[in-house]
C-alpha cells in the first residue's frame, strides 16, 4: 500500500467522513480544520459524497452547513432521496438544523469587491449562526465565469478559505471539470495555485462499452498520511463505497 509521506508527529484530530473505505484512504479522517478540495467530472458524485459525509457527520451530532449557489433545498433533498433510499432520516437532519443548507445565489456577489466581501460575511455568519463544524461549499466553479481573469479569481478563492480557516472549520469545496482537464495543473482550472486548500481529491467518471467505472484519487493532504494510488468506487442506495484494491 502507497502511503504519503506528509505526515504530523504530532497527534491529529480528524473529522470522519464515514463513507465506506474513504476514511481508510486519508489516515483516519480529514484532518480539522482543513480546506479540501474535491474536483471531479460532471456525473461523478462530487455533491451526493459531499452530502453523505454531512449526513454521517449528523448522526454523530456534529451540526454542518451547506452552501450552494446552484441547487435549493427541495433539489438536493430529493437527490439525496433519490440516490440513497437508506437515508430516509436526512430531512430530519435538515429539519432540526443540524444540516443546513444556505442557498447564497451569486447574482450580484461579485459585481465588486465589498459586494464578494458581503457574500463571504454573509457564508461566515450562516456558519456561526448555526456552530456548525464542517462546510461544504458547492460549487466554486460557478465562481469563474463571473470574475474577471484567472487571477482574480485566484484571490478569491484564497480569501474564501482563510475566512473559513479564520472561523476553524474543516470544508470541502467542489468543483467541476470537463473529462480532458489536466488534474494537476492548477491553470487548467483557473487558478495560479492551489496552496490555498490542504487537500485534493480528483473523482473520476469514464464510460467505456456502456460500463460506468469511477475512481478517487487523494493528490494532497497536509497533516496526514493518505493512499497514493487512485481506487475505484461505487454508488448504491446505501451511499458511497471506495473499494481497496
Amino acid at each position: 500500500m502507497k502511503i504519503g509521506v506528509n505526515i504530523d508527529s504530532g497527534v491529529v484530530n480528524r473529522i470522519k467522513t464515514g463513507v465506506k473505505g474513504l476514511d481508510n484512504m486519508v489516515g483516519g479522517g480529514i484532518p480539522e480544520g482543513s480546506q479540501i478540495l474535491f474536483l471531479g467530472s460532471p456525473g461523478a458524485g462530487k455533491t451526493l459524497l459531499s452530502l453523505e459525509i454531512l449526513y454521517h457527520n449528523a448522526k454523530l451530532e456534529i451540526p454542518s452547513t451547506f452552501i450552494t449557489n446552484e441547487e435549493r433545498k427541495g433539489a438536493l433533498v430529493n437527490n439525496i432521496k433519490n440516490a440513497f433510499y437508506s437515508f430516509d432520516d436526512y430531512e430530519d437532519y435538515i429539519s432540526s438544523n443540524m444540516i443546513q443548507i444556505s442557498h447564497r445565489p451569486l447574482i450580484d456577489a461579485f459585481k465588486s469587491r465589498e459586494n464578494f466581501e458581503k457574500f463571504i460575511s454573509d457564508c461566515v455568519s450562516d456558519i456561526q449562526t448555526n456552530k456548525s463544524k464542517l462546510v461544504i461549499f458547492d460549487s466554486i466553479s460557478s465562481l469563474r465565469p463571473i470574475m474577471e481573469d484567472d487571477r482574480t479569481f485566484t484571490r478569491a478563492i484564497t480569501y474564501m478559505t482563510e475566512a473559513l480557516r479564520d472561523i476553524g472549520v474543516t470544508s470541502i469545496l467542489t468543483y467541476e471539470v470537463n473529462q480532458n482537464v489536466s488534474n494537476s495543473d492548477p491553470l487548467s482550472i483557473g487558478l495560479y495555485s492551489t496552496s490555498m486548500f490542504d487537500g485534493i481529491m480528483v473523482l473520476s467518471m469514464n464510460r467505456s462499452e456502456g460500463a460506468t467505472q469511477y475512481s478517487i484519487e487523494v493528490t494532497k493532504l497536509r497533516n496526514s498520511a493518505h493512499k497514493l494510488s487512485s481506487l475505484p468506487y461505487q454508488i448504491t442506495d446505501s451511499g458511497f463505497d471506495v473499494l481497496s484494491n
